[in-house]
């Protein structure tokens, strides 16, 4: 039995074993999981717990053959769980455990509130990726491919990511929202990221917008399992960024900070200037 005392959540495994579940928790056959699974209806690569925020975790479908369940539906996209969550994978029923309640995650996350410890304040990337028409794409595939479409792009955005040095903060539904730390070799590491989302993009499956920014943000660990947590109105800044590329009907966008720190790696074209809701005047972006 695994010691779950250090977290704040956990999960049990057919009501024996305990997992905790820390910033983290990668379910699946591989034996690089945190929790293992034996039986083959599960996936080498299952599914994901990601902890974003105070006492907030979400389920992460990877693109299974199989699926994820949860309370008895298939998951579709992420998904926020609750206390005694009830998760079948394969011939496993996982129930997930947390002492404390999660504050709640629909929309734009607020990044104002929330207590945050060791505050320090660092330059970022800051990347931002949404499924385009997620309703339209959702009724034009088979009920049963959907979720595999859909998982395996997570699973393939989160893998380009973190092979080039980011961290996905937090997933949306329908999105996700990642960073990178700006320091030597941060920014060919971004472009190299860049390009394998680009390639994910030009598969089509499914179609996704990209946008990104470099700003001094907010950063600290939110709660005691070292989770970075971002704040300030520069975080703000990239979601207004996704919403006018939306409007623009632009798959990717960069603003003009972005570019400035990229030249010479990342070709962009001008994309015009533009105000955005909540700022004051207008601003630069560019398309990649």
């Amino acid at each position: 039995m695994t010691d779950q005392s250090e977290s704040s959540a956990w999960l049990e495994q057919d009501g024996r074993d305990r997992v905790p579940v820390h910033t983290s928790c990668a379910i699946g056959r591989a034996p690089t999981n945190q929790l293992v699974l034996t039986d083959e209806k599960a996936s080498r690569k299952h599914a994901l717990i990601h902890r974003q925020g105070q006492d907030e975790y979400w389920l992460v479908d990877l693109g299974s053959s199989n699926g994820s369940y949860l309370d008895g539906r298939r998951v579709m996209q992420p998904v926020a769980l609750r206390d005694c969550a009830l998760i079948p994978i394969g011939l496993s029923t996982l129930v997930f455990r947390q002492t404390g309640e999660p504050a709640g995650a629909t929309g734009e996350p607020d990044w104002k509130t929330g207590t945050i410890k060791d505050i320090r304040v660092e330059p970022c990337w800051l990347l931002l990726a949404d499924i385009e028409g997620s309703t339209e794409f959702a009724r034009s595939q088979p009920v049963e491919l959907l979720p595999v479409l859909t998982g395996r792009w997570f699973l393939e955005c989160k893998q380009a990511i973190e092979a080039n040095g980011g961290t996905i903060n937090k997933y949306l539904g329908d999105g996700f929202f990642a960073y990178w730390h700006d320091i030597p070799p941060s920014g060919p590491l971004l472009v190299k990221a860049l390009d394998e989302l680009k390639r994910l993009q030009a598969a089509g499956q499914p179609p996704f917008r990209v946008v990104f920014h470099h700003a001094i943000v907010s950063m600290g660990g939110a709660g005691s399992m070292g989770e970075e947590s971002l704040s300030g109105p520069e975080v703000s800044f990239v979601f207004r960024m996704e919403k006018l590329a939306g409007g623009l009907k632009l798959s990717n966008l960069m603003s003009e900070a972005a570019g400035s720190r990229l030249k010479g790696l990342l070709p962009g074209k001008p994309a015009g200037r533009h105000a955005l809701a909540g700022f004051d005047g207008q601003f630069s972006f560019l398309t990649f």
